[in-house]
């Protein structure tokens, strides 16, 4: 499934990383920047039903800052205050997938997160600017993938740090080795969005035994359609705090849903 995913990576380095269109590659849409103009519509209706303390240029400057390397497809959209966010839709879901986990890791008393499944590491982003913004302190910042897509994320980061100011120190790790060389630290927070569930039982499991034990609290958008019942959650090991139906829903198979599962 990400062969040619992470192949297409190989070549991206510090030279090219400004001018490389990978966010507009069909090779990479098949995996990432494939949030649609409706759901993006809805992305920030919800961001400000739920989150009216963030305003709007706020998510305007996020988006602008994400959007500036990969040349991605953007449109515009109206916020409600009228304000015009001429952007990707996926930015607008780093947005609210952002304000929903700190939310949740406020709660929980965290003071790290470890990802796996990081995309371009358009969450971490979102996550080190607002955080900023709604007053929570993040200490350290876990990345777990694979190395080609590591590599494009720690040219992506660079580049991005003199936009603005990157503040938890982070660290990035090969998806192989399940989180071994994550180290063990107090109140680190597990984050899968679209990937957990995705790969395989078999590595699933080694996530489980190998990372899940070090981690305190987490969240992941978990989704069914790949065979992964949401009964499933159980296999964690964890006290699940909260299961809830993704919003918006963005499994086009009605009858395998995705969840947002907070633990």
């Amino acid at each position: 499934m990400y062969n040619e995913y992470v192949n297409y990576l190989k070549d991206i380095n510090a030279e090219n990383i400004r001018t490389r269109d990978f966010k507009t590659n069909p090779t990479y849409n098949s995996i990432l920047e494939h949030v649609s103009n409706q759901q993006g519509r809805q992305y920030l209706a919800l961001i400000t039903e739920e989150f009216p303390e963030i305003e709007s240029g706020s998510v305007k400057q996020y988006a602008e800052l994400n959007d500036k390397y990969g040349v991605p497809s953007k449109h515009p959209f109206r916020s409600r205050d009228g304000t015009l966010i001429y952007c990707s839709p996926t930015s607008l879901r780093y947005v609210y997938h952002a304000l929903v986990i700190l939310r949740h890791f406020k709660l929980t008393g965290c003071k790290s997160f470890v990802e796996v499944g990081c995309g371009y590491g358009g969450l971490f982003l979102a996550i080190c600017f607002f955080s900023q913004i709604v007053g929570v302190e993040v200490e350290n910042y876990h990345l777990v993938d694979f190395p080609e897509v590591d590599n494009l994320i720690q040219h992506y980061i660079q580049v991005n740090s003199s936009n603005f100011k990157v503040k938890p120190a982070w660290f990035l790790h090969d998806c192989h080795k399940y989180g071994e060389t994550v180290p063990s630290e107090d109140g680190l927070f597990f984050i899968s969005n679209y990937c957990f569930t995705e790969i395989d039982h078999a590595l699933r499991e080694k996530y489980i035994q190998t990372l899940l034990g070090k981690v305190s609290n987490g969240f992941i958008v978990w989704q069914t359609v790949f065979g992964c019942d949401i009964q499933l959650v159980n296999t964690l090991r964890k006290t699940i705090r909260g299961i809830s139906e993704e919003t918006p829903q963005t499994c086009p198979h009605e009858h395998a849903p995705n969840y947002f599962v907070y633990f």
